[in-house]
């Protein structure tokens, strides 16, 4: 495995080193499976390495990387294991976080910040729609080692193409809510909102057991589950 490492990427080879030297502080695991889990981190970052998928979004920090070693129950959760909710809930939490960061921030630094920006009705329901349909769009695109049978391609084009019609239109037909139920709010208003998806965002992360490094959890899953279904075709 030694020569093995040397082909990783220098991304990839500072990634194996804190992550070992985090395994290396802990007492939990002896020395033969501190090195039987660097070899399996390699190994993978190997393979994804030539698909051009970086180690941040295979297993986010090597922090991440070494509690799912530490805590395997949670660790052993892949993406069609995760129950629906609970993978919209934190991609519609990191949507609105960004929204109403971004819409905050321009408010707040805007000299007419009257009736600027998305109102607070449309922007809760745009987040719900998007973490709601990118969802389901990953969940079905993505390879399912428990189904009897694999979706076919063409079917997979078809729900990405339905799911970009219903984000466009759910977009404009949102927008179009007169502001009597759709009120722009103050600049602080919309960070304060942002400041609770993030509250919401940690809550379902750490009751789920979502081990994502990255922005959207579900991304990084999907990336691991490809991976996987790709080294058990070989």
């Amino acid at each position: 495995m030694a020569e093995e490492k040397h082909q990783l990427t220098k991304k990839n080879e500072d990634f194996i080193f804190h992550f070992k030297k985090l395994l290396a502080q802990n007492s939990q695991l002896s020395a033969e499976q501190i090195e039987a889990a660097t070899d399996e981190v390699t190994t993978k970052l190997l393979t994804a390495q030539g698909t051009g998928t970086t180690a941040a979004q295979l297993f986010g920090t090597p922090t991440q990387a070494v509690a799912q070693y530490l805590d395997p129950k949670k660790s052993n959760k892949k993406l069609h294991d995760y129950k629906f909710w609970q993978l919209a809930l934190d991609t519609s939490m990191a949507i609105l976080m960004l929204f109403a960061g971004v819409f905050g921030l321009t408010l707040f630094f805007s000299k007419q910040a009257t009736g600027q920006g998305a109102g607070i009705v449309s922007l809760l329901l745009i987040a719900a729609l998007g973490g709601s349909i990118y969802t389901a769009v990953v969940l079905k695109l993505t390879p399912n080692p428990k189904a009897t049978q694999a979706e076919p391609k063409s079917r997979r084009w078809l729900y990405l193409g339905l799911a970009l019609v219903a984000w466009i239109v759910g977009f404009i037909v949102l927008g179009l809510l007169p502001p009597v139920i759709n009120p722009t709010l103050p600049p602080l208003a919309y960070l304060i909102v942002a400041v609770a998806a993030y509250g919401v965002f940690r809550w379902n992360r750490q009751q789920a057991g979502l081990q994502g490094g990255g922005f959207l959890a579900i991304s990084q899953l999907s990336q691991q589950a490809r991976l996987e279904s790709s080294q058990a075709k070989k």
